[in-house]
């Protein structure tokens, strides 16, 4: 039986069980059957919201047909907790927690009041509404406490904590931390004090403690790790990542970044996957990998427009238009840059002043430094207002450059001082902190020896020059090791690093290789074949991409392979663009004499992109009668590869389509990956050339050489 069948039979079992437990209600109505079930669809709100659903709506039912005030409130509460699992868009969540407050105010009920009010609070903060999420917040800790109920009150805290964090009240949100994890510790609630110490690192993090956050990220995973609980693994496993990312260690931010990234899919968490999309992009961002930080930004977004949160939408947004002005494209960073507040003011949010300072960058970039100043202006008054001096001294180091493109240099110098100063203040907070510890240590060594200094001292001036003696030979041992451990480590690292370049390259070029709108289209006129009844030409159709498809992904892992099976691919491809097009086009694929096809074996998927571009631009945009010739000869202890057609020639196909203006992706990488042969090689003559040819002077097709490293399979 396969996983999706057993959990379908297990879901049904339950659903028989509900069903005969709504039977049993409506024979001989119980309030403690009624109140088991209400409990368990509370307690599983989280793990299987779609079951508790169905449990709590046959618990209300039975509830209100016995007039049971209890089970209607719990069974409510039930059902919003469960809504609010699924991050239901609707009022579903908001509906049946307001039903369950009224209940429980109705029958007095302070710790059902006080679970309302918290599930309200969360309701709200979904919406980006922190007015009444502070509001419920703050009714449910004074319901927890009236109820003396310690997780209550430590999850209330937390719940202020972050809409504090959100409104960059960064001190409150601290105060209220700090209050949570003094609860915890005094009823020794271990889950609850490393969720509150988790936090409290986000909050030192965003007030540039550096050193405190990492302390808090890992005493919070050895808390979790002592309750074995993996989802709270998960989320310091993220923190760790990110404190990793702020250390600049890409590796080991991206290995902890995706054990959270993981965990969180495997639990169906969207809020956390979407959290950490966003983190990975950042560390792609530090180490300029572009593309595939947009990728996870563009994920971040779509998972918080899935949940309905509004302020994860917006930063969405945001992120991922720094992510575009990294890359220069200016105007979709503007784009999404002003969407990013567009967003925040609709849902009447404050707007983070990092908006409008990297808005200020794009209309910088843009040439438009009258309204770059007004953004990087309003970033500088709103970071200073709400003291957040990261922002502050980025919008001073821009307010310093563009005063001095103005020709303001007074003001240029004025805010280049600031941001210098504040650069030195938070560099130098990290370094103070670590002294103040050592100091800590220093006294407490200092106390001890002079302790021992009264009963020792004859002892230590015998002993002190040899000690010295000692100490020096032993700081020159220290700093010979030293020097050596960072020589290995950076060689290390210099060699990872021309491996991981070695494997993104190959993984770009697959992707540009497996293009899908040719699979698509390819697959689509198999379709066509099919419905035209055409069965033996959609067979050989399909036998020929399947062919094809299935020597990209095997070649893809190898540096080489033998000539024979690229030229197998190659004719794969050639044959699957003449049954796609019927255009009529030929081609030869000729192999020199002295050439062995079966013991030479060569860089993989090098001739395809030049066929490619013969097909697509040369011979589809106006040529019948079509011819493409590929040979392979060696020269001078290279292969020389020469893939020539008769198509219409460069330049017309420019003008008849805009997508030549601009090198093709393949062909970048093609010459990427000559490049990469011609350093490890040392070889300077492997190239890669295009020739237009002519007849007098009419375009009569183009020639592409590449010259080739080779290997031989056999001696």
């Amino acid at each position: 039986m396969t996983a999706v069948a057993a959990s379908f039979l297990t879901l049904a079992l339950l659903l028989l069980q509900s069903a005969e437990a709504v039977q049993s209600f409506n024979e001989n109505p119980d309030t403690s059957a009624i109140n088991k079930q209400t409990r368990d669809a509370y307690t599983g709100s989280r793990r299987n919201p779609d079951l508790s659903v169905i449990l709590a709506h046959q618990a209300l039912s039975a509830s209100r047909s016995t007039e049971y005030k209890k089970g209607i409130a719990d069974a409510s509460l039930a059902l919003g907790m469960a809504y609010l699992a699924k991050y239901n868009k609707g009022d579903s969540a908001r509906y049946y927690n307001e039903l369950a407050l009224s209940t429980y105010e109705e029958t007095g009920d302070i710790t059902g009041k006080a679970r309302a009010c918290y599930g309200l609070a969360y309701v709200y903060s979904f919406r980006g509404d922190y007015l009444n999420t502070e509001k419920y917040g703050a009714l449910a800790l004074r319901h927890f406490e009236e109820a003396a109920d310690h997780r209550g009150i430590i999850n209330s805290l937390n719940v202020l904590s972050y809409v504090a964090r959100q409104q960059q009240d960064l001190e409150k949100a601290r105060g209220y931390l700090e209050k949570a994890i003094t609860a915890a510790n005094d009823v020794k609630d271990t889950l609850s004090l490393a969720e509150a110490t988790n936090n409290l690192g986000n909050v030192y993090k965003e007030m540039a403690l550096f050193s405190q956050a990492i302390d808090s990220y890992f005493e919070a995973l050895r808390l979790w790790e002592l309750k074995r609980d993996t989802a709270g693994m998960s989320i310091a496993y993220g923190s760790i990542g990110l404190a990793y990312l702020y250390q600049k260690n890409y590796n080991k931010a991206l290995e902890y970044s995706m054990k959270h990234l993981v965990l969180s899919e495997k639990r169906g968490d969207l809020w956390e996957t979407a959290k950490m999309c966003n983190n990975i992009a950042q560390i792609y961002n530090a180490r300029q990998i572009y593309d595939s930080a947009l990728i996870f930004h563009r994920r971040s977004l779509n998972l918080h427009r899935q949940i309905d949160l509004t302020t994860g939408e917006a930063d969405a947004c945001h992120n991922i238009a720094a992510t575009l002005l990294y890359m220069g494209e200016t105007d979709s960073a503007h784009w999404y840059g002003n969407r990013a507040i567009e967003i925040a003011t609709e849902k009447g949010l404050a707007i983070p002043p990092s908006y409008f300072l990297m808005l200020g960058n794009v209309e910088q970039y843009l040439g438009d430094y009258r309204r770059a100043t007004d953004k990087a202006l309003r970033a500088y008054e709103i970071a200073t207002e709400r003291e957040m001096p990261l922002v502050i001294s980025d919008a001073s180091l821009l307010l310093s450059d563009l005063y001095g493109r103005t020709g303001r240099m007074d003001l240029a110098y004025r805010y280049l001082r600031e941001h210098l100063q504040l650069k030195d203040s938070i560099s130098n907070d990290e370094f103070l902190k670590q002294v103040t510890r050592m100091e800590i240590q220093y006294d407490f060594d200092k106390r001890q020896k002079e302790a021992e200094y009264i009963q020792m001292q004859e002892k230590l001036v015998r002993d002190q020059k040899i000690k010295q003696q000692r100490l020096y030979l032993k700081g020159l041992g220290i700093l010979l090791i030293l020097v050596a451990l960072i020589s290995l480590l950076y060689l290390r690292h210099t060699r990872l690093m021309a491996k991981y370049s070695q494997i993104d390259l190959e993984q770009r070029l697959l992707r540009a290789q497996m293009n899908p709108h040719f699979i698509f289209n390819s697959l689509c006129a198999i379709q066509n074949l099919i419905l035209a009844e055409k069965p033996q030409k959609a067979n050989a159709f399909l036998t020929k991409i399947a062919g094809l498809i299935r020597n990209i992904l095997e070649n893809s892992r190898e540096e080489y392979i033998p000539l024979e099976k690229e030229i197998e691919t190659l004719r794969y491809y050639m044959d699957v663009q003449q049954l796609r097009f019927e255009t009529g086009f030929e081609y030869k694929i000729n192999v020199d004499p002295s050439i062995d096809p079966e013991n030479v074996s060569v860089p993989p998927m090098l001739a395809q992109p030049c066929v490619e571009n013969s097909i697509e631009h040369g011979l589809l945009p106006g040529r019948d009668n079509g011819l493409i010739s590929v040979t392979y000869s060696l020269r001078g202890g290279l292969i020389m590869l020469e893939v020539t057609d008769n198509g219409i020639g460069r330049e017309k196909a420019a003008e008849a389509s805009q997508v030549m203006k601009k090198q093709s992706i393949s062909t970048k990488l093609t010459e990427k990956r000559l490049e990469h042969f011609r350093k490890i090689l040392k070889e300077k003559e492997i190239s890669y050339e295009i020739t237009d040819l002519f007849e007098g002077e009419a375009a009569a097709g183009t020639t592409v050489v590449i010259m080739l490293p080779f290997k031989r399979i056999y001696a």
